[in-house]
């Protein structure tokens, strides 16, 4: 015998009452992502600016011009780095949900909540801890093994995971190490410290072209790398808590 129209049979969750719900910090993050990306776009248009008003200045000497550009540029990265700080609590805030929920559920997991928090928090080169996290986070969410059952660690790693880790941890160390030696052989060569005046400051962004525009772009691509990490483990993770199917 056929169902009646809008008959919605019951499905068995994991949902409870100690669960923690992750879908709408997953919705604010995807938010506050396409407002960093935004910001990094128009950095990128403000810094082509930058540089074409460097190379004038260096040519003809038209300093408004120049503070203009600069100004302009650092004002682009005002709203991006107020979406950053939201978006790193919003994500430690995510990140300590989902492995909470993981351990309730009777997930023995190697990584604590609280390495959500301190793993953000240590040394560039450390970031390798945020990547054991979320790696051992994606197989923890894995919605075929029951709770309690040890199964999940056979699970395979996200290749989107360890992208991310390479854009966001590995790369932005690579460019600071190549700025810091371009500074190093700029103040070499120049005699004088970075930033001492605004010709020093044109010569800087008109020799570093490359290597600001590759940073900028990193940071682009690893905002949306976050993206795609946050939106298949929350989508990985509420299946396996019922709360994609929870009112």
């Amino acid at each position: 015998m056929a169902p009646p129209p809008g008959y919605v049979g019951y499905t068995e969750t994991n949902w409870r009452g100690d669960l923690a719900r992750v879908g709408g910090l997953e919705r604010w993050i995807s938010i506050l992502l396409g407002v960093s990306a935004l910001s990094g776009i128009i950095g990128l248009a403000t810094t082509s600016s930058a540089f074409d008003a460097a190379e004038d200045f260096l040519r003809n000497n038209d300093e408004d011009e120049f503070r203009d550009a600069i100004t302009a540029n650092s004002m682009s990265g005002l709203l991006g780095g107020a979406a950053s700080i939201a978006l790193l609590v919003l994500s430690i805030v995510w990140l300590y949900r989902v492995i909470r929920n993981h351990q309730t559920l009777g997930r023995q997991v190697t990584w604590a909540p609280g390495w959500a928090i301190g793993g953000w928090v240590l040394p560039p080169i450390l970031f390798i801890i945020p990547l054991l996290v979320l790696r051992e986070s994606w197989k923890a969410a894995d919605p075929d093994v029951p709770p309690g059952s040890p199964a999940w660690r056979q699970g395979r790693d996200n290749p989107v995971i360890w992208f991310w880790f390479v854009v966001y941890g590995v790369l932005p160390l690579v460019f600071t190490i190549l700025a810091a030696v371009q500074v190093g052989q700029f103040v070499l060569g120049s005699g004088t410290q970075l930033g001492g005046d605004v010709e020093d400051l044109a010569e800087y962004l008109n020799d570093s072209k490359g290597l600001i525009i590759a940073q900028a772009v990193v940071s682009i691509v690893s905002a949306v790398a976050w993206f795609l990490v946050v939106r298949a483990i929350t989508a990985r993770h509420t299946r396996l808590t019922g709360e994609a199917s929870a009112r």
